[in-house]
């Protein structure tokens, strides 16, 4: 008898079944690099390809628990990685995954990567709460990426 096993799925293959998720699972809007905010107050979930930030993987688990959580009325929006490089420059976004806030379409903050489940809600209600700002410039330079 011979036993054969699938392949592995590729970390593009684990981002994009993980993206899927939260957007059928959790009502997350898929965007792209053309984002805007919408009206009202929204969250953005920058993602990384898992292979350069196995974290990214772990912050869209956690970012639905979190937002569930805070129980505010929001809309929840997530970009791809090649989507999110883009927005990352837009939005001053040095390291990703990354969650960015918006109210009405101002800029109202962004923090990078996973933390512990209460820094990351208190994190995350933080943004939400904080007032409208301008994104810091990126200033991009050889070694630079986010």
């Amino acid at each position: 008898m011979t036993v054969h096993f699938a392949p592995a799925p590729s970390a593009t293959e684990r981002l994009e079944a993980a993206l899927r998720r939260l957007t059928e699972r959790h009502a997350f809007t898929r965007v792209d690099a053309a984002f805007e905010p919408p009206a009202g107050t929204a969250v953005l979930l920058l993602s990384d390809d898992p292979q350069r930030s196995p974290e990214a993987l772990d912050v869209i688990v956690v970012l639905p628990e979190a937002l569930r959580a805070l129980g505010r009325p929001l809309s929840a929006c997530v970009a791809d990685a090649e989507a999110s490089a883009v927005l990352a420059r837009r939005f001053g976004v040095t390291r990703l995954p990354a969650v960015v806030a918006f109210r009405d379409g101002a800029w109202l903050g962004a923090f990078s990567g996973i933390l512990d489940w209460a820094p990351f809600v208190t994190e995350l209600a933080r943004l939400l709460d904080a007032p409208p700002g301008r994104p810091p410039i990126f200033v991009a330079s050889a070694e630079a990426r986010p």
